[in-house]
Parts: C-alpha cells; sequence; structure tokens
C-alpha cells in the first residue's frame, strides 16, 4: 500500500494526470458556491456568503494552472491517441484557452464582491456575480461535455475522416 501512495503522488504530480484533476474544478466549485451565495443572502449568512465568493473565486481562477498544465500534458495526450484524434484534441485545447476570460472576470467579480461584502454599495457585484456565475455554469456543463466528447470514447460524437 505504501508503494501506491508513494506512486499516486509521482502521479498527482504529472500534468497528464492534474490537468484532468482540475478540469472538472470551475464546474464544481461554481454550482457549489452558487448554490450557498443564494442560500446565505436568503438566511442573511455573512461569513457564509463570503465563503461561498471564495469558492467561487478559486474555483474560477483554477482555470490558469489547468491551461498550463493541459499545455505541458498535449504533446504526450496526442501521442497516446490515434492520429485522426488530433485535430479533435487541439481544437478543444484551443477552445479552453480562447474561452478562459470568462472564468478570470467571474474570479475578478467574486473577489471585489467578497471585498465589498459589507458595504450595502457590494449588492450590485453579488447579483453580477449570480448572473454571470449562473451563465458560466451552463456554459462550464457544455464545456465539459465538449471535453468528455474528446477523451471518453462512450459519448464520442467525432468520426474520423478516413
Amino acid at each position: 500500500m505504501w508503494q501506491e501512495l508513494l506512486s499516486l503522488w509521482q502521479n498527482v504530480r504529472d500534468p497528464e494526470y492534474l490537468h484532468l484533476l482540475l478540469e472538472p474544478l470551475p464546474l464544481y466549485g461554481l454550482g457549489i458556491g452558487l448554490t450557498f451565495v443564494i442560500v446565505s443572502f436568503v438566511f442573511g449568512e455573512l461569513k457564509s456568503r463570503m465563503l461561498a465568493l471564495a469558492i467561487i473565486c478559486v474555483s474560477c481562477a483554477s482555470v490558469w494552472p489547468y491551461i498550463d498544465l493541459r499545455d505541458k500534458a498535449t504533446p504526450r495526450i496526442l501521442a497516446t491517441r490515434s492520429p485522426e484524434y488530433a485535430p479533435l484534441i487541439q481544437e478543444q485545447t484551443q477552445r479552453r484557452k480562447d474561452w478562459s476570460w470568462p472564468y478570470y472576470v467571474q474570479a475578478l467579480l467574486s473577489l471585489a464582491a467578497l471585498a465589498t461584502t459589507r458595504h450595502p454599495k457590494g449588492r450590485p457585484l453579488l447579483l453580477a456575480v449570480v448572473i454571470l456565475g449562473a451563465m458560466l455554469f451552463w456554459f462550464s456543463i457544455w464545456m465539459h461535455k465538449k471535453e468528455c466528447e474528446v477523451y471518453h470514447r462512450n459519448i464520442v460524437r467525432f468520426i474520423p475522416v478516413r
């Protein structure tokens, strides 16, 4: 068992595995964070709202290391897949890069809302976090679906050209 734990530690440090761990974090972090922001607002729980905003901020900011790790992992991913899947993998990688900016905006917006939580003028920021967060959550579901189509053969919608 000790060898397996040491092996797991080495695997977690590999970009090929670590980017897979980080990939769903914005999706789940946004979902959990939005749920808690709304619930904490309804019940007037300031500390819970602050924690929820921090969760949203961190989960959206995790896109940055994810993109970096994905770039490092792509050559090995391409080497282990059938060559006809290479354009699809590269397209999805580029899609992830091109659409990382909404996550950064949400991270900054939630950070600003966190900083103004105790201020009455912070409510519009909180509303913006919830609205953008809901749209970004739906977008994250779509992005995750596209990711699954690339990497999980049971839901692949791509038929390689012969």
